[in-house]
């Protein structure tokens, strides 16, 4: 708009100069319009100059304002790096704190089912030694907890007649009757049982039905196994071993150490 005004002043002026001649003949300028003229001028240039400066002003502020906005701009692009940054993490955090909720509840798990398990044969132990108890006091059975299991050992003299037979005498099926009863009133989950002899040679007799001691101690425990079924135990829970004389639990060098060791165990897994 200034730019404007003074160019028709100056458009003004060369006009005039142009005309002056002729009009000096016609028309003379008084000293108050020169001066009206040389005042409007310079109100021109003022007008011109403040112009000036706060054009100069507003570029100064416009510069100002980009580089606010550039810096903003790479604050912002900062700021959602690092925001993307803590989201991964924390979806890692997630990951690693469900794995972490999984191993804890499956300990959990695995440790209530030691605590039951454990319960479960101390219970078994207790109830086994209680009903079993006249049969413990005359040595006929010995009840032993193991780490998983409970041992209903019985000694050969209580279950066959000669230290070389697997065939049960009268008084062995009643007490093996028993021990039936007692183990159908605990409903364990497994029945293992066990047939050991010592490490004496076989009597020459004997080798015609039992080759090695390996066949007698499976005769034993079929024997023991043929006992509980038929009073009642389910075939599905019942299984046999054979160690001959290959576990012993007191020293061969005596007889009464190789009586011990002549034995059938029954593991029971409650």
């Amino acid at each position: 708009m200034v730019a404007a005004q003074m160019k028709r002043i100056l458009i003004f002026f060369v006009c005039l100069a142009a005309l002056f001649p002729l009009a000096a003949c016609s028309h003379r300028y008084t000293e108050e319009e020169y001066r009206t003229v040389l005042s409007e001028l310079d109100a021109s240039r003022k007008q011109h100059l403040e112009c000036q400066a706060q054009q100069e002003r507003l570029q100064g502020e416009l510069r100002e304002a980009l580089t606010k906005l550039d810096k903003a701009g790479a604050d912002t692009t900062a700021a959602c790096g690092d925001r993307q940054s803590l989201l991964d993490r924390n979806i890692e955090c997630l990951e690693e704190n469900r794995a972490l909720l999984k191993q804890i509840a499956r300990f959990r798990v695995i440790s209530q089912e030691q605590k039951d398990a454990s319960r479960r044969l101390t219970n078994a132990t207790e109830y086994l030694s209680a009903f079993l108890k006249a049969e413990r006091m005359n040595d006929q059975v010995y009840i032993v907890k193991a780490e998983t299991q409970v041992k209903i050992i019985i000694p050969q003299r209580a279950l066959f007649p000669t230290p070389a037979s697997a065939w049960l005498m009268p008084r062995g099926s009643a007490l093996l009757k028993k021990v039936a009863m007692g183990l159908e009133q605990l409903k364990p989950l497994t029945v293992n049982i066990a047939g050991h002899t010592d490490d004496a040679p076989l009597p020459r007799q004997a080798l015609k039905t039992y080759p090695t001691q390996w066949d007698l101690s499976a005769a034993r425990a079929i024997s023991v196994l043929s006992a509980l079924e038929e009073y009642g135990i389910s075939r599905d829970k019942l299984s046999v071993s054979s160690y001959a004389g290959t576990r012993p639990i007191a020293a061969e060098t005596s007889e009464e150490g190789r009586a011990m060791n002549r034995r059938v165990e029954i593991l029971v897994t409650p």
